[in-house]
């Protein structure tokens, strides 16, 4: 093969001119013992540092699933700071699509937008893929869960020395239970020197073809992982409180890892409550720099995007892409700093000027805007049904008691309501109305052709009608639909788009709803404190759409005891817990 793959990073091959995928074989499956190191465990993990073009994952779940026995599931956690577009790894490994069986274009397929953080692709049953876009150090300091084997892949120390850091090795250690192994096509001398600091063998063997070492290991008895082994729990029964996005997404993604849920629903219909919109816009939360919220919404913005493209079913997906205003200083700061410090390839968020985002929308606006291609639209009512689509359903079913269900683990998914229930009396949470106004698509809207943010909203046309919205009302308690709230709609929109100040717009329907939130504006998912068995997931604001399939990965985790699909400080900031500890540090018990 004389067509391998260059890093324009690190002007260094991908993969081997000889035999790339020999080379994986040799390297990293044999160097590993592998399939025979999984053989006697449940469920298996690997970590490799590069992910590249896929070469090494695309080998690993073939083996797996040709020697794996019943029940057993291997966790794939990969690292990439320069993640390749989807049509650069096609064309990498074309030349083995035959090999792979299918496995290849089921990848491109489900390949992340190149945005950072952690990216949680459910491959089967048995293989979970975490794709972590983001530094090395960064990513793995951001784990707490045990490794059995290391693929360390990285380019050529001498061409990418900051991959192959002290860190990188401590970490290891950390991470690593007794037995581990690793395996490394280089054979450099500071590598085996700090691999032996901490903790690992080291045995030299021939490398691959031309190169005459390379090395390989297992972690020692000589050091202890601080990390404890969290039992791997078998699929189990699950009742799920709440048949709206948060409760029907987690069902979704609980029956891909095995579980069997069960969604138990008060009222005569899934989507009662705010999730019954027939229009949704999916956008991640914007801020000015990377922190804990950004790390959730953002690779959350893009799982919703491939659940979204793999949907066997019709569930209003519009992508039409969005453009955001920067109507006021505030947004423009923001929008700039997230653009450049949220490490987004230009593919998926770009900042416009006023005459770029009125050609990109289709009608003149007014302000330059931040672009977001990959946005666009879902209908939430018709989600939830695909997402409990071959789910038992229990309508007409109010809980009162949870220690009543016969299934084996809780999720509480039930918005406001939550806190009826004496396991989260004490959650500092409060309900928001909101209220949305269809508009009948007109002469003056005709021509928009992707969704205008400016502090309210308006979604391209869909069936010939348009959704803007929605009012924030702490203060009122009903869903009547009120005319003074289409006004206020109505004037916010004329306010920040001039082209439609004079249009006479008519309204089709209205739907009022209500948001639910905690008081630092933080979703809670996570195990509810001190009652075993027992979660939750509620108050996403007005990003439910978003954010609750990320949070039903992290539920996931959480009942399978492998919890790497969300950054270990993302995880503590969205978890209950943190409400106690606040509490706490304050002199206070609220539990």
């Amino acid at each position: 093969m004389n067509d391998v793959p260059v890093s324009k990073q690190f002007d260094d091959i991908y993969f081997s001119k000889k035999d790339g995928l020999a080379e994986t074989a040799y390297i990293f499956l044999d160097g590993n013992n592998l399939p025979q190191a999984w053989q006697d465990k449940s469920q298996f993990t690997i970590f490799e540092t590069g992910f590249g073009t896929g070469l090494n994952f695309l080998s690993a779940w073939k083996l797996f699933e040709q020697n794996a026995k019943e029940g057993q599931t291997l966790d794939f956690i990969s690292v990439e700071k320069y993640p390749l577009k989807p049509k650069e790894i096609l064309d990498a490994l074309s030349h083995w699509s035959d090999e792979f069986g299918g496995r290849l274009a089921q990848l491109v397929e489900h390949y992340p937008i190149r945005a950072f953080g952690f990216h949680r692709i459910k491959i089967s049953e048995k293989i979970t893929l975490t794709l972590i876009f983001d530094d090395v150090d960064a990513a793995l300091k951001n784990i707490n869960t045990l490794i059995d084997c290391w693929f360390l892949d990285g380019f050529t120390p001498s061409k990418n020395p900051e991959m192959w850091s002290d860190t990188l090795f401590k970490e290891m250690a950390r991470l690593s239970p007794d037995g581990a192994s690793y395996a490394t096509f280089t054979s450099a001398s500071f590598v085996q020197r700090a691999l032996e600091q901490n903790g690992f063998s080291v045995e030299k063997q021939k490398g691959f073809n031309y190169k005459r070492d390379m090395i390989k290991g297992v972690k020692t008895t000589s050091t202890v992982s601080p990390v404890a082994a969290v039992e791997k729990q078998q699929p189990k029964a699950v009742a799920i409180i709440g048949g709206g996005l948060a409760g029907a997404s987690c069902a979704y993604v609980l029956k891909q890892y095995g579980f069997k849920p069960t969604i138990y629903e008060a009222s005569n219909s899934l989507a009662h409550g705010a999730s019954g919109n027939k229009v949704g816009l999916y956008n991640p939360r914007f801020s000015k720099l990377r922190d804990d919220l950004s790390d959730f919404f953002a690779p959350a913005y893009a799982q919703l995007i491939r659940t979204a493209q793999a949907a066997k079913g019709d569930i209003g997906f519009h992508p039409c892409g969005a453009i955001h205003l920067m109507n006021d200083a505030g947004k423009e700061e923001r929008y700039r700093s997230m653009v450049e410090h949220w490490d987004w390839s230009a593919d998926h968020a770009q900042i416009i000027d006023k005459k770029t985002a009125s050609e990109i929308a289709g009608i003149p606006l007014d302000h330059d805007a931040l672009y977001l291609p990959d946005s666009g639209s879902v209908s939430p009512y018709k989600l939830c049904h695909y997402y409990a689509a071959d789910v038992e359903v229990k309508l007409n079913t109010f809980v009162h008691d949870i220690t009543t269900l016969e299934e084996d683990a809780v999720i509480l998914a039930c918005g406001g309501q939550v806190t009826d229930f004496d396991c989260l009396k004490w959650l500092p949470i409060e309900t928001v109305r909101g209220q949305i106004s269809v508009l009948e698509e007109t002469k003056a809207t005709k021509n928009l052709k992707c969704n205008i943010h400016y502090g309210g909203y308006m979604s391209a046309a869909k069936d010939g009608l348009h959704s803007i919205g929605s009012t924030f009302e702490k203060w009122v308690d009903h869903k009547k639909v009120l005319d003074r709230n289409h006004d206020d709609n109505l004037n916010k929109l004329r306010e920040n788009i001039s082209h439609f100040a004079d249009v006479d717009f008519k309204i089709e329907s209205g739907r009022a709803g209500f948001r639910c939130a905690t008081n630092d504006r933080f979703p809670v998912v996570g195990k509810v404190p001190l009652h075993k068995n027992t979660y939750v997931t509620v108050a996403f604001g007005s990003h439910g759409v978003v954010g609750s399939i990320a949070a039903a990965h992290h539920l996931a985790d959480l009942l399978r005891g492998v919890t790497v699909s969300l950054p270990v400080n993302t995880q503590y900031a969205l978890s209950p817990q943190r409400f106690v500890d606040r509490a706490k540090k304050k002199g206070r018990d609220i539990i």
